[in-house]
C-alpha cells in the first residue's frame, strides 16, 4: 500500500513539475514585443568622447593584476 502511494504521489510531484514548466514557457511565447514607435525618438547620446588613459594598454591584461598596480605605480 505504500508503495502504492509513494508511486502515485511521485506521479502527481512530475506532472505537477512538467505542467508549471509548459504553463512557463507558454507565457513566455505569449510575449509580444511593440513594433510600432511609442514615443518622439529623442537620443540623448554624448556627442563628445574623452580620450584612453596614455599609460593603460587595451584588454584585460592592461586592466587588472599586476599590469595595472604596475602601470598606477608608473613602473
Amino acid at each position: 500500500m505504500i508503495k502504492n502511494l509513494k508511486a502515485a504521489a511521485l506521479g502527481v510531484c512530475t506532472a505537477a513539475l512538467i505542467g508549471a514548466g509548459a504553463l512557463g514557457l507558454a507565457g513566455t511565447a505569449a510575449a509580444a514585443t511593440s513594433t510600432a514607435p511609442t514615443g518622439p525618438g529623442y537620443s540623448y547620446s554624448p556627442d563628445t568622447h574623452a580620450h584612453p588613459a596614455p599609460t593603460m594598454q587595451p584588454g584585460w591584461h592592461g586592466h587588472h593584476g599586476p599590469a595595472k598596480i604596475a602601470a598606477l605605480q608608473d613602473r
